[in-house]
């Protein structure tokens, strides 16, 4: 009896160790796979135009022909410092392209995130950059105007310009400098309803292709004033009666001072007028009249002269 006794307390001793070590065995792997999940979440965000900044001697060198803006992807397991480095107020980091140890001309630099939360990884697209690095060189050059298309398209021809300064100091490379073939000042479309342009406009260096060369920023600025002779032609002048007739007065002839004026403006405005109508006012005029009437015309054109002289002689009913 004592024998079965001890023999199941045993076997009830080795019961309860196996349940135990079943029991601390599954709330150890069911922590485990919570640790893992949590690892594993990982957050991301992209991140367009951001600016990249060069690392180089300004004093001495000048720099061109790279891609100022680039894409950034961030991850992170934490969605806070993510927030924080995305959101543009409160980022801590900035991109740079290192030109301290690259040799003059044109080469690839590597970006680099700098100032990066170390809870945050980077992933820089384009991951290289292309860039010219020059000797820096401040030359002086005379400056020419250029004018938009639209001018000679529309029949105007040049009276004067003047520009203020005429000539401008450029800074750029040494190599850039040498492909300098004009500096030029050009003036932006206008409504060419005016004879005068003034526009302050930033000059750029052209090579001898006529391409835009890359000048130090910003760009001096010069004040371009042009005075234009715009296109003219005579069109005749047709008086036409408006109103209403006096009493017995059949109709009006009209003696006009001038039978043809000289119209002004924009080729395309110009082109499409063949005549000019000047309406008169006959209401209640029962006898030779002169009046001073002045020309219609919209803000496209101008006419010259602007007002005529009218005498309206009317003409009376015959009695039966």
């Amino acid at each position: 009896m004592r024998k079965s006794t001890q023999s199941n307390l045993f076997y009830g001793f080795i019961s309860l160790m196996f349940a135990l070590l079943l029991f601390f065995n599954a709330n150890s792997h069911g922590s485990i796979e919570r640790t893992v999940s949590t690892q594993d979440k990982i957050y991301d965000e992209t991140l367009n135009n951001i600016p990249v900044q060069i690392v180089y001697n300004q004093d001495k060198y000048f720099v061109s022909g790279y891609e100022k803006l680039v894409s950034v992807r961030l991850k992170s397991a934490n969605r806070i410092q993510l927030n924080s480095e995305a959101n543009e107020d409160t980022r801590s980091f900035k991109i740079i392209a290192d030109l301290t140890n690259t040799r003059l001309g044109t080469s690839e630099v590597q970006l680099q995130a700098q100032g990066l939360s170390s809870a945050v990884t980077a992933e820089i697209q384009p991951k290289m950059l292309t860039v010219t690095l020059e000797k820096k060189i401040t030359r002086e050059y005379k400056v020419e105007t250029k004018l938009p298309d639209l001018v000679k398209k529309e029949g105007y021809t040049i009276d004067d310009i003047s520009l203020n300064p005429e000539s401008v100091k450029i800074t750029t490379g040494t190599e850039t400098a040498k492909t300098i073939n004009r500096v030029i000042a050009p003036i932006a479309s206008t409504n060419q309803s005016t004879d005068r342009i003034k526009q302050v406009v930033n000059v750029q260096a052209l090579d001898s292709k006529g391409q835009v060369l890359p000048i130090e920023a910003p760009p001096p600025k010069v004040e371009a004033t042009i005075k234009l002779l715009p296109k003219t032609k005579e069109v005749p002048l047709i008086a036409t009666a408006n109103g209403t007739a006096a009493k017995n007065v059949s109709y009006y002839n009209f003696n006009l001072s001038k039978l043809n004026v000289a119209i002004s403006g924009p080729g395309s405005v110009i082109d499409s007028i063949n005549q000019l109508e000047l309406p008169i006012n006959i209401s209640d005029i029962k006898k030779t009249t002169k009046k001073s009437i002045e020309i219609p015309v919209d803000n496209n054109y101008t006419v010259d002269p602007k007002r005529v002289e009218v005498t309206i002689l009317p003409v009376f009913k015959k009695n039966d």
